[in-house]
């Protein structure tokens, strides 16, 4: 804003048109226009010869820079934000294919870029893709595959260790590597720095996953065209130290366990009295089901349960999913009290008789907080009480878990001659894995025959 004999003026741009207004404002507020005409077009005339000659010089600097290889097929320049060499070349489908040679010298980065257009043309006659990738992107593209599936539910529980594996162990090692250049002088450094980052020696178990998530980047490169299924790749080991089973309860055991969690909250406020009620109603329906501990218990709710019928008897039916993926179970009849315990403990269900609850089928959680909150874990309180009952080792001088009650109904149905096949269905296991872990009472469950 100007003064102009005392009176203000106000000055701005028309950008409509190819005028500039200039507006004066007297000590009476009336208004008199002041117009200027400015050519405008002829502004912008000279601002693009301007940028027209910039972009010309920038060309010729440009050109300046370009270095021409295999009969003008593979180009080497520099960009302003680099140091390096970049490259470029078409391959036969017509796409251009650019990267950088990550060299300041020109003779390395004309080797590096011959070699590259070479490796593309011979890769693009086998049918493979025109560049290798690197095992990070390889691995990403693997990780991004089983996160999808994951998504819409057609992925396994086991990927989330896959992946875990994969991002914590396999692409930091590995990442800068390319997956045809690894050799078993590699894989066996890298079983030395991961044991080293594990501090304890990995069970089969844990080989096993590690050996799997690196198989699978190999089918991802192999699905994708990266690499040939001809192409010699080397695998991770697998031998490592045998897993022991998980201890068992006792019956007398297990009943010592949910007599003492029947007080064991009785005056404890706050979080942990809820929790120590809840855990009381975790370890029944885990005594009574035989369902596993973690993604099948704490993610169960009430729309999971279902009566089922079958020659006029009424069983409880549990839709659970988890490591092996989802299935029904059947629940002891003792397991229907427990239920209604539950249901009683929060305000949203106590007010509904136990069939209209089922029928309602409602997506609430059965283990959780007043405040609908699911625990992170119920382990550590767990523990808490067998410290408390001095319960924690097993027979074998094994800390037991959660888990064990789990190994403990398998135990016990395995002695009150549980067909094995149908168990493994119910467990959501195989009967190759019950025959392992439980071979062992083979004699026993013959007891009666072979004395």
């Amino acid at each position: 804003m100007k003064q102009r004999d005392e009176l203000p003026i106000f000055s701005f741009k028309n950008y409509y048109g190819a005028q500039s207004t200039t507006v004066l404002l007297n000590a009476s507020n009336s208004v008199k226009y002041a117009v200027k005409t400015v050519d405008i077009v002829e502004q912008h005339k000279r601002i693009e010869t301007l940028q027209k000659r910039d972009s010309i010089n920038d060309l010729a600097t440009a050109q300046g820079r370009l270095v021409h290889l295999r009969d003008n097929e593979v180009v080497l320049f520099k960009v302003a934000r680099s140091n390096y060499w970049q490259a470029r070349f078409r391959i036969y489908t017509g796409k251009w294919i650019r990267f950088s040679t990550r060299r300041r010298n020109i003779d390395d980065a004309r080797q590096i870029a011959c070699d590259r257009y070479d490796e593309a043309r011979y890769r693009e006659r086998l049918g493979f893709t025109p560049l290798v990738k690197r095992f990070d992107e390889m691995a990403k593209c693997c990780v991004a595959e089983m996160r999808r599936d994951i998504s819409a539910g057609t992925g396994k529980k086991i990927y989330t260790a896959y992946i875990a594996v994969i991002e914590t162990y396999l692409i930091p090692f590995f990442g800068q590597m390319y997956l045809t250049s690894i050799t078993n002088k590699h894989i066996a450094e890298f079983e030395v720095w991961r044991n080293s980052q594990l501090r304890r020696p990995p069970k089969v178990s844990t080989l096993l996953t590690f050996a799997t998530a690196f198989t699978r980047i190999t089918q991802t490169a192999v699905e994708q065209g990266w690499i040939s299924d001809k192409v010699p790749v080397p695998k991770l080991n697998v031998r490592g130290e045998k897993g022991q089973a998980r201890p068992a309860f006792t019956n007398v055991e297990v009943s010592q366990i949910r007599q003492h969690l029947k007080t064991w909250y009785v005056g404890v406020e706050g979080y942990t009295g809820e929790m120590r009620l809840m855990l009381r109603d975790l370890v029944d329906v885990l005594t009574l089901t035989g369902m596993r501990q973690g993604t099948e218990s704490m993610n169960l709710e009430w729309k999971h349960i279902e009566w089922y019928v079958e020659k006029d008897v009424r069983y409880l039916r549990i839709w659970v999913s988890g490591k092996t993926g989802a299935r029904w179970l059947i629940a002891k009849h003792e397991c229907l009290a427990v239920l209604e315990r539950l249901q009683a403990t929060h305000d949203d269900t106590a007010a509904l008789s136990f069939n209209d609850l089922l029928a309602l089928r409602m997506p609430v959680k059965l283990f959780r907080f007043k405040d609908g909150r699911k625990p992170f874990e119920m382990n550590k309180i767990f523990r808490r009480l067998l410290e408390d009952m001095d319960l924690v080792k097993g027979q074998a001088g094994t800390d037991r878990t959660l888990y064990s009650l789990r190994h403990t109904y398998a135990t016990q149905e395995l002695l009150a001659g549980r067909d094995i096949h149908t168990l493994a269905r119910q467990m959501g296991t195989s009967v190759v894995m019950l025959e392992r872990h439980y071979s062992k009472l083979t004699a026993t469950m013959a007891a009666e025959h072979l004395a």
